[in-house]
């Protein structure tokens, strides 16, 4: 895993050569109009794919609906996608580019250990960047151009736990963590003060890598201690094959975790799977307990014939946010410093997103409720017994 250290040092030479950067204003679109540009760059490739596709799917479906309504004020969005291939450099080097380029708005999701070398770059272009997931220290802090539209999982952590031990018999748990992605291990530091605070006992903490293939050695540790449940954080499928080695091994117990559970993770797993849950921003329901929740479920599979995840629901809540900004800037010209002012205003107000009604922000990361999901063995549903989200309005 890359030091902060090295991170910002390549930030910062990648930053030196944004000196002649873009200062956006958007592009003429045919008969003269003014359009808004986003630059989404995302990890549509490497293990990091099976989040960052769903996430510019959300994006797209946004810009669409948005765009079909008649645009902003008469000005449409348009949005170049650039994969970042779950690559440190390529993302940076696409970061570069947008900065230099006439990029209005550059997005980013899902991985915190590329997101933090990209935010210096915007930072220092004036761009705004907001990213999704991407739950790494660092990256919010870089500076008031850099927003996080997801609710960082630590905020759902303990709800989480506290309801595995009361609903699900959880007295001891072991920690899966991927050691080569900055957000989970910033989690899995975190976890057993959690824990202890609820009266459970952590047997283990046990570091996996995104791109391991055989699993034996770690399930070996974690069924050493014989947990009543599993806290699963590794990237993309090696979350299905942990489950799946796990399984076959004799662990019946319970599996729980954040986002890193979604974006189809567990359908390989299918029914081994079973008993599994996770805290997250969004699950497709229409027993959600917020409106807007409901509709973006509705409108979206009703548009692409599929249900949304959380992923999507990012990407939907990261265009919206600009959308609501733009919409407060009325007919003015707006360029990225203007742009920046209105997301700011909007972030201190809030607005109704997929989710949440409203999405708060603290500090420019975004609070939201969250709620339990569960796999069924096929998707993932809303646990049953919730009227309310994870969170109370307004927690940080």
């Amino acid at each position: 895993m890359r030091t902060t250290r090295a991170v910002l040092a390549l930030a910062l030479a990648a930053g030196l050569a944004t000196a002649a950067c873009g200062t956006g204003g958007g592009s003429s679109a045919p008969g003269g109009a003014q359009t808004v540009d986003i630059t989404y760059i995302a990890d549509l490739s490497g293990p990091a794919a099976v989040y960052g596709k769903p996430y510019v799917d959300g994006a797209k479906f946004q810009v669409d609906q948005i765009n079909k309504a008649g645009g902003v004020h008469g000005r449409q969005l348009t949005i170049d996608v650039v994969d970042s291939g779950t690559d440190q450099k390529q993302a940076v080097a696409a970061m570069t580019a947008a900065a230099r380029g006439d990029a209005d708005v550059v997005m980013y999701a899902p991985i915190g250990s590329l997101a933090l070398p990209m935010a210096p770059i915007a930072q220092q272009s004036k761009v705004p960047f907001i990213v999704g997931q991407a739950a790494s220290k660092g990256i919010t802090e870089a500076g008031d151009h850099v927003y996080r539209i997801t609710t960082n999982d630590i905020h759902y952590w303990e709800p989480l736990i506290a309801r595995m031990r009361d609903q699900n018999g959880v007295k001891s748990m072991a920690i899966v963590y991927a050691s080569d992605n900055t957000s989970t291990t910033e989690v899995a530091q975190q976890l057993p003060d959690i824990a202890a605070k609820l009266g459970i006992t952590v047997t283990d903490s046990v570091p996996v890598k995104s791109n391991d293939v055989d699993y034996a050695t770690p399930a070996a540790k974690v069924l050493a201690g014989d947990p009543d449940g599993v806290v699963m954080m590794a990237v993309g499928p090696g979350n299905a094959s942990m489950i799946t080695t796990l399984r076959q091994r004799g662990f019946d117990g319970v599996f729980f975790g954040g986002a890193s559970l979604a974006g189809g993770a567990l359908v390989p797993a299918a029914a081994e799977a079973h008993d599994t849950y996770l805290a997250t921003p969004f699950v497709a329901s229409d027993q959600l307990p917020w409106a807007s929740g409901v509709d973006f479920t509705k409108e979206y599979t009703a548009a692409t014939g599929s249900a949304p995840d959380n992923f999507s629901a990012g990407g939907h809540d990261q265009v919206e946010f600009v959308h609501q900004a733009l919409e407060s800037l009325g007919d003015t010209p707006s360029d990225r410093n203007a742009l920046n002012g209105a997301l700011a205003t909007v972030a201190s107000k809030g607005f109704a997103g997929a989710t949440g009604d409203p999405v708060t922000f603290a500090d420019r990361n975004a609070l939201t409720p969250g709620v339990v999901a569960m796999w069924d063995g096929t998707k993932l549903v809303l646990a049953p017994g919730q009227t309310t989200g994870l969170m109370a309005p307004g927690t940080s």
